[in-house]
Order: C-alpha cells, then structure tokens, then sequence
C-alpha cells in the first residue's frame, strides 16, 4: 500500500516547530508515515535554510537506528552532503573520539566502575556458576580498568564488545563514554549545538535514555539548536532504551494518528492495545476491512523441569499449529509471514534444530550464542556469507553470480590477491573447479568437511582462530565444566565440524531471509499482506516476556511484572501492525475457552474472531 505524501496535522506543527526554532517529540503510531514526515521535516529545512547553513559551514543531523536506514534516507535525500545521515553511535563516536584522555576518564572514572559493580551484584559469594562468572568477570575488569591507564588513542570497533587493553569499544560503551561526556563537558555541548542546529532522531523509542537526556542537554536553552524526536513508545521492544521519549522543557508532543498500512480490523485491534493514541485508517487501506482471527489452544501441563515441554508435547503443540493454518487455508502460501517469538521455534520448523541447540548449549558462551544468532559467528560466517550462496549459484548454473561472490569474499579470487597476475580464462577454470568440489563436498560431507576444503583452496579466509581448530585434533575428554570451562569452545568445533550440511543449509536459508518465518524482534518496520502470529509463553520458554499474563491474566492466573507487560505488550503491537490486511494469531493458553472468554471481557477481540480449541 503507497503510503500517502499529503501533509498532514502533524506535519503542520512541525513546520510550525521549526518556525519557532522550538524544539518537539513526534509520537507516531504504527503505519502513520512517520518516514515520509521526517523526510519531508528535512527537505524543508534545506528548501527554507540550506544556503545559510551551507555559508556558515553548518549542518543538519539526522540519527537512525540501522544502517539500512540510514541508506534508505541518505537516498530520499539524493545524498545531499547539507545533511549527517547516520546511526547513532557511529555520529556520536565521530564527536567525541578525538577526545582519548577524556574517553579514558570517563571509563575509568565512570563507566568499568558501573560494569564492575553490575557483575558483583551476581556474586553472593556462594560457590555456583553464576556467582563464580560474576566474580572471575568483575576480576578482569578490575585488571583492564588499571590497563586503561596505558592506552593512548581509542576506537570504536562497532561491535557489542569492549576490549580496553586494546583501546576498542563496543556499542554500549561508546553510548555510555559520549552520554557522560556531553553531560560533563559544557564546551563539547556548544560545539555540537554550533556545528548541527537542527538534530533530528529517527525510531527514537530505541534511542538510548542517556542519549536522549544528552540531546536535551544541548538543546536545552529556547532557540537554535533544536532536536526533534520521531518515533513511538509502543514499538520499544528492545530492553534498556528510551521507551517513552520527550524533549527538553517546552518541547512540543506531535501525535501522528492517522494509519496508512494496515486494514481496518487491523487499526481496530491496534487500537484496543493503547489508550495513548487513537489511530484512524487515512490512506488506500481505509477501503479494506482485512480480517483478524485468533485461535485459543488448550496447552498440556509441562512434563519436563522448569516448565517445559516434553518432545512429544512438542510433536503434539506442533500439528496443532499446523492444523490452524491449515483450517485458515494459509498452509504453504508463500504470501504469509509467520512470526515466532524465538529462533529455537523457527528452527524445529525448518530443520536446524539440533545446530540451534548446539550454539544455545553448555559449550557456548554468551557471545558464541550472540554471534550465532547475527550470523557473525568464525564457523557460521563463511557458510552464510560466502560458502553456501557459492553452492546455490552453481547449483542454478549462474556463473556471474558465482564470480561475483568470489571476487567479494574468497581470498583466492581477490583482485589484488596471490593470483592477481593469472588470466581472467585461468580464474574462471579454477572457480569452475572450486566451486565444483565444494558442490560434491556439501552433498556427502561434514560442515567440517566443508571448512577445510573452503581454506585450501582459498574460498575462506585461514584466520589464527579457523586455523587453529582444523589443525588440532579433537577433544577425546568429557566435557566437564569446571575443569574444561575455559576451552569449551573446542567441544563446541568439534560438534560442529560433525554437522550435516542440511542443517547448516537451513540455517543459512534463514538467515538470508529466504524462508517464511522469521522472529517477532526481525520484522519491525516490515509489512505483509498475511501475518500469522504465534504467541506461547510455555514453548518460547523465555521469561522476559509473559503474552498469558498480557492478554489474559485471570484465566493465566499470572501478574506480570510491569517490564514482562510492557515488553509483550509492545512486541505484540509490533506483530500485529505488520499486517496490511489480514491476521491469524495461534494463542496457547491453560484453558482455551476461559481465554476466549477473557479476550472478549478486556476488549481485545470480538466472539466472531475468536475459535477455541480444547
């Protein structure tokens, strides 16, 4: 559906805001055409200031939450160079990381102070895992902050993790240095204000809160510099950021009701999960009434610890999934997105169960699971990126494809490489060879098989961390943690290095977005015409969020605390407002008619859209 360009009363106040110089905080529901308003605040700015700010060396901000993002605007703005397009740490770090002996203090002052106290709040002093990892980590922070002492220059190595002895700093901690900085340096807050009048955040409901107070900071006084928030509180599904965002003192709350995207049942159900905003459908889709249906199953009492289900349970939850879609007539439509809570769901879906519960097992750590989930770990990276993707080209006999894929990440093909001197004909026999191997490798090997070959014919960079795993032998011992803990990582290779290739295929499938299925965290600002929604607290087996709690509490027999509501409420809104004109949601309650009951006391859907399966 084309989102609708005209004006709106929204973007009326903003212009009006930006007459003021007065600074303002856009609320802006779900499909409301928050983008086109940002887009349309910014060439404004250009059409009414550009030449003056381009005389006084100035420039206009504009801060987003993704690189894709920031593509997509730096585009729509014809890459105008008046205008900073960029994410949030990336601009900040540009600020701020000419400043080392002032990044040293605030980490040393400030910063791996706090990392250290947060760890120590985990140990008890008791002899458990947990308390020992708190310990050993708050140990190793002590050691780096004294390191810090010695590092001349920093940078930001955007990724999640910090190495101080290195002077490299993750996304938190460039976030936490800037924010302290901007807060404790009023001459750093007057050289931003001067250089960037107008600062502009994009998503800034997943701005972090410390950003967002340092902003108002240098914005704070009536006038030039202003900051102009967009984005809504309900579509905060990510922990620890802004949420409810405002400006500083006598910024102006913009609400942007209208809905260009979704059905009217859609903005109906919408509706009935906020009383902050009312939307209303404003565009094409206000001419499709869309249809909602949910689904109450009846779970089964958990037959495993800690309340989980047993493989048979699994089996038996699963076809009745499979039942519901099939009785909506959604089974195997390629025009329906289905939205699962967490990976291991997606995976017993597709297939790469027993790879998922090997990165979500004993022998890999937080940053192993981490990287497992981006894609971006040393084993996982050269599959998704380079190995299977060469596999699929020959497989569908698409020779550029396959050259394409080489040049841009197999060390062999690189241009400048060792055979950067042989003939274009001699690289495209050798590529024909390689890739051919690799074909016959992946249909009766190991993902072990796979690796080594990738490196001895140079698909696949031979890193010291790679290189070391295949050249050792495998781990003979049991695994025990207390005495093998610090090496798990190698029973971790060695299990991996076993797996089939289907797994690893199905994984890489998923993750180039080539499936059906994705998390309900990966689709926020997506759009589908059919959404099916899965919500069960039990199968997820993930207590940051409790959806039982939210839409029936009583029939639940759950409170949730105020961060599992807010948490599910949002991710929820977020599910929900993917749909452009229909929605199927799967509901597993502890009682399936009681549920449907609730659902239609607290407003959320009607009798005719609720089904009951005991």
């Amino acid at each position: 559906m084309k989102v609708e360009l005209k004006p709106t009363e929204a973007d009326a106040l903003i212009d009006q805001c930006l007459s003021e110089n007065r600074c303002f905080h856009v609320i802006a529901g779900a499909g409301s055409g928050k983008t086109a308003s940002l887009i349309r605040t910014l060439e404004s700015i250009r059409d009414q200031k550009g030449a003056l700010l381009r005389r006084t060396g100035q420039r206009v901000v504009c801060l987003t939450f993704t690189k894709r993002a920031v593509e997509v605007i730096r585009k729509r703005l014809r890459w105008d160079d008046l205008f900073i397009v960029s994410t949030l740490h990336s601009f900040l770090w540009g600020e701020i990381g000419r400043f080392s002996k002032d990044i040293q203090k605030a980490l040393y002052d400030d910063v791996v102070p706090t990392h250290i106290a947060h760890a120590r709040k985990d140990d008890d002093g008791k002899a458990t895992k947990k308390a020992a990892a708190a310990r050993e980590k708050a140990e190793k922070l002590e050691i780096q902050r004294e390191a810090l002492l010695k590092v001349a220059s920093f940078r930001y190595a955007d990724g999640p993790y910090s190495n101080y002895v290195e002077g490299e700093l993750g996304h938190d901690d460039v976030i936490a240095v800037a924010a302290s900085l901007i807060r404790s340096r009023e001459l750093l807050r007057r050289l931003i204000g001067q250089k960037y009048p107008y600062i502009f955040v994009d998503e800034a409901q997943d701005t972090h809160e410390e950003i967002v107070s340092a902003l108002n900071t240098v914005c704070a006084d009536a006038g030039l510099p202003l900051v102009g928030y967009f984005g809504d509180p309900m579509q905060q599904i990510y922990d620890k950021r802004a949420g409810s965002f405002e400006g500083p003192p006598n910024s102006l709350l913009i609400p942007k009701r209208e809905n260009f995207r979704c059905s009217n049942e859609v903005v109906k159900l919408l509706n009935a999960f906020r009383d902050d905003l009312q939307q209303f459908p404003a565009g094409e889709n206000s001419k499709i009434e869309g249809s909602i249906k949910i689904r109450c199953i009846s779970t089964e009492t958990p037959e495993l610890p800690r309340g989980r289900y047993s493989p048979e349970q699994i089996s038996r939850a699963t076809a009745l999934l499979d039942k519901a879609i099939s009785d909506w007539g959604w089974a195997g439509q390629s025009d329906v997105k289905h939205l699962y809570l967490v990976r291991q769901m997606i995976a017993r879906r597709l297939g790469f169960v027993s790879l998922h519960s090997l990165f979500d097992g004993d022998y890999a750590s937080q940053k192993a699971k981490e990287e497992f989930e981006t894609g971006d770990y040393f084993l996982i990276k050269p599959f998704v990126s380079c190995l299977y993707p060469l596999v699929i080209a020959f497989r569908s006999k698409n020779a550029r494809k396959q050259v394409d894929i080489l040049r841009q990440h197999a060390p062999a093909f690189d241009p400048k490489g060792v055979n950067s001197k042989r003939t274009l004909a001699e690289m495209m026999k050798i590529a024909l060879e390689c890739t051919s191997k690799l074909t016959d490798i992946w249909g009766s090997g190991t993902a072990g098989d796979v690796l080594r070959y990738a490196v001895e014919c140079g698909l696949t960079k031979e890193t010291e961390r790679l290189g070391k795993h295949i050249s050792r032998p495998p781990r003979t011992e049991a695994y025990e943690e207390t005495q093998y803990g610090a090496d798990r990582q190698d029973w971790l290779v060695d299990d991996f290095f076993k797996f089939p290739l289907l797994e690893v295929e199905k994984y890489c499938e998923f993750m180039a977005e080539n499936t059906v299925y994705s998390t309900q965290h990966g689709v926020k600002g997506e759009q589908y015409h059919k959404v099916f929604v899965v919500f069960d607290d039990i199968g997820s087996a993930w207590n940051q969020y409790s959806f039982s709690g939210l839409l029936t509490p009583k029939t639940s027999g759950k409170e949730p605390t105020e961060r599992q509501l807010r948490l599910s409420r949002n991710l929820a809104y977020v599910c929900f407002s993917r749909a452009l004109v229909d929605l199927r949601i799967v509901y597993f309650t502890p009682d399936a008619s009681a549920a449907a009951k609730e659902l239609v006391e607290r407003g959320f859907f009607t009798d005719s859209q609720i089904e009951v399966s005991a």
